[in-house]
């Protein structure tokens, strides 16, 4: 699965309300893991609760990791790592952000954006999931920083949908694409939506990073 529809299907499940014959993620681990890798998990949830990292997330990259052939007694370092990023998301975004967007967050971070760039996000607005996966999509496919983060604090202003969020960063990847250079890639998008125009969708939602691709073809 895709790096973006993964992480969305991981937020709309830690978003979903509990239903009675709905299984948590730390149900789940504890039928699908080792004992002994399960309860270090547990440990290590418990752990960092203390800090206002919720564990439900950490039992789902665990999860993630298993699907993923991950040997077992590499996914407890590595959800390690992901309570670390859970935590600097946590103190970027503050006391109030909910599960998904903390998961948002700590993916950003992992894709190369900074704490401070993630304090740089209005406050005063409607914060969702969907702006910090096109912020960090922005940021990996090379736009810099500050223009990434103008146009989703733009986005924001407007009240944007999330489909409109996504038709963002998939309407810069087409034009990188085509040659045209990240900072004016961005720009050429941002005047559309100044104008009110429609962006997109022009990639499927959650495609590999231009970057990633042109690593690939450079090899």
């Amino acid at each position: 699965m895709r790096r973006m529809a993964w992480i969305v299907l991981a937020m709309t499940a830690l978003a979903a309300p509990a239903l009675g014959a709905q299984e948590t993620a730390r149900e789940r681990a504890q039928r699908t893991l080792a004992p002994t890798v399960f309860a270090d998990l547990s440990t290590l949830a418990a752990s960092v609760a203390t800090t206002g990292i919720p564990e439900e997330p950490l039992f789902a990259k665990a999860l993630e990791g298993a699907a993923k052939r991950v040997p077992q007694d590499r996914l407890v370092p590595a959800v390690r790592e992901y309570a670390t990023r859970l935590g600097q998301a946590r103190e970027a975004l503050g006391p109030d952000a909910n599960v998904p967007l903390l998961v948002a967050g700590a993916d950003a971070i992992q894709r190369g954006v900074s704490t401070a760039t993630l304090r740089g996000l209005p406050t005063d607005r409607p914060r969702s999931p969907m702006a910090l996966l096109v912020l960090a999509e922005l940021v990996e496919s090379g736009v810099p920083v500050d223009r990434a983060l103008a146009v989703v604090r733009e986005a924001m202003a407007q009240r944007a949908r999330d489909d409109r969020m996504l038709d963002v960063s998939a309407r810069v990847r087409m034009l990188i694409r085509q040659g045209v250079a990240p900072r004016d890639a961005i720009e050429r998008v941002r005047a559309l939506m100044r104008d009110g125009a429609r962006i997109g969708p022009a990639l499927p939602p959650g495609s590999e990073p231009i970057r990633d691709r042109q690593r690939t073809r450079n090899r």
